[in-house]
């Protein structure tokens, strides 16, 4: 099947940069009713606050902390986001204007890892957040009011990446790039279920799940091979593999547009965005993007896809229009 393929003009906003020789940033997430993207940047030590109510974003601040910078993740209905960081650490910003510590780290909870806290999940129903401990081989559970350690779900293989949660069934969905599977855990108990197989060469690194027919897709990790997984949670097995567009770190989907988005950074040909659709989910289209393009994120205010990217030598913001496709 050809590849499809649609150029579209980038934005670009600069960013201030402290040191270079890093990747610049690992996550990106959006405060969709405040207009706020958030951005770890671990070239600026800190986390960047960007004001994308319009369609040219402006950067505001950098909220800043001791330690790499990895995983995002906004709890807008308790007022907070949560950062992964380096030496098994999660962070807490506060995000209430009304508060007195708005826009600073008013907790750093201790996961008891030697690594980095890596991509995160808040799960609001159960106001838990989920931290894969990379190179640890455990999923951290920190209480999200309370900012405690409630459990650590031991044994799961190395290079964990990112846990997503599923409305649909109820469970978290863990990726784990070296074992090439997904572990299933029960957020009611924090137990693992069971750790299902994928059978296909993904080793994934990106997770996003559309609940409502309950598919996830998979960025897989396959350098020699770049494609990308739609992985059917009902019946845990496969749905369809798609070589159109691949080779990434990480997903998110948006139910306002019913599109999955794959951050494609390692893709032939060059970086791109992947962006996938439907039922049963389908190849859309990509869009070229540029190096460190490595996440992405979608404002829904504005119809504007968002990703990281490295751009004359410097940390920039990169965004373009939602294609019409």
């Amino acid at each position: 099947m050809p590849q499809a393929t649609t150029t579209v003009p980038l934005r670009r906003v600069s960013v201030p940069d402290g040191s270079v020789g890093m990747k610049f940033c690992d996550t990106l997430d959006i405060d969709q009713e405040a207009h706020r993207l958030y951005a770890g940047d671990n070239w600026a030590g800190g986390v960047d606050v960007f004001d994308i109510s319009m369609p040219d974003a402006k950067y505001l601040k950098t909220i800043r902390t001791r330690g790499g910078f990895f995983g995002i993740a906004v709890a807008k209905d308790l007022h907070k986001v949560f950062v992964g960081l380096g030496a098994g650490h999660l962070g807490v910003i506060d995000i209430d204007p009304a508060s007195a510590t708005v826009d600073t780290f008013v907790a750093r909870v201790d996961l008891g890892a030697k690594g980095s806290a890596d991509l995160i999940e808040y799960v609001p129903a159960h106001k838990k957040v989920y931290a894969g401990m990379h190179s640890d081989k455990f999923v951290g559970v920190v209480d999200a009011v309370k900012h405690t350690v409630l459990k650590k779900i031991d044994g799961l293989g190395g290079d964990l990446e990112q846990p997503r949660y599923n409305a649909a069934d109820g469970m978290v969905y863990v990726a784990s790039r070296a074992g090439n599977c997904l572990h299933q855990i029960d957020p009611k108990s924090d137990t693992l279920v069971k750790t299902i197989d994928i059978g296909d060469p993904c080793n994934p690194n990106g997770v996003a799940i559309d609940p409502k027919t309950n598919q996830a897709l998979l960025v897989c990790d396959n350098k020699q091979k770049p494609h990308t997984v739609i992985w059917d949670l009902k019946q845990q097995k496969i749905a369809a593999v798609f070589e159109e567009s691949g080779g990434g770190d990480g997903a998110i989907y948006d139910p306002t547009v019913d599109r999955f988005f794959g951050a494609h950074s390692g893709f032939t040909g060059g970086p791109v965005i992947g962006i996938f659709g439907g039922n049963p989910a389908r190849f859309l289209v990509n869009v070229p993007t540029q190096r460190g393009a490595s996440w992405v994120a979608y404002d829904r205010a504005n119809r504007l896809v968002y990703a990281p990217a490295i751009q004359d030598g410097k940390p920039a913001l990169i965004s373009f229009p939602l294609p019409s496709v």
